[in-house]
């Protein structure tokens, strides 16, 4: 090779080679991380929103109940009764809805129990 007055470009050529290699690793690493911290936000958020719907699912249940209990004068007798008067609306396949009725005047009992997912 050529020489310049600041010395030979063989060592030039070597330095961009070993660079060009090491910059790639060092890439792919940087890569690999933020895809690993792209998919813990997507689970997390995920996680999150379950927990929002359920929440919800709980909160619609509880004021259908109580305006049951305004308008008719007792809690409903199912969760059915609910379903099909007051407009409650749940994805059965993500939830399980255990209501128990201890009498129409005592506010009945209810847990939402998360199904399996298949994901």
């Amino acid at each position: 090779m050529s020489k310049t007055r600041f010395g030979s470009l063989d060592g030039v050529h070597k330095i961009k080679k070993n660079g060009i290699f090491s910059g790639m690793g060092i890439s792919v690493a940087i890569f690999m991380v933020a895809l690993l911290l792209f998919l813990y936000a997507v689970s997390f958020a995920s996680k999150s929103t379950t927990q929002e719907q359920k929440s919800s699912l709980s909160n619609a249940i509880d004021r259908c109940m109580l305006q049951c209990y305004v308008t008719e004068g007792r809690y409903p007798e199912s969760f059915d009764y609910l379903v099909n008067n007051y407009g409650i609306y749940y994805d059965s396949t993500k939830y399980r809805v255990d209501y128990v009725v201890y009498g129409s005047n005592m506010k009945p009992d209810v847990t939402i129990i998360e199904l399996e997912a298949d994901y």
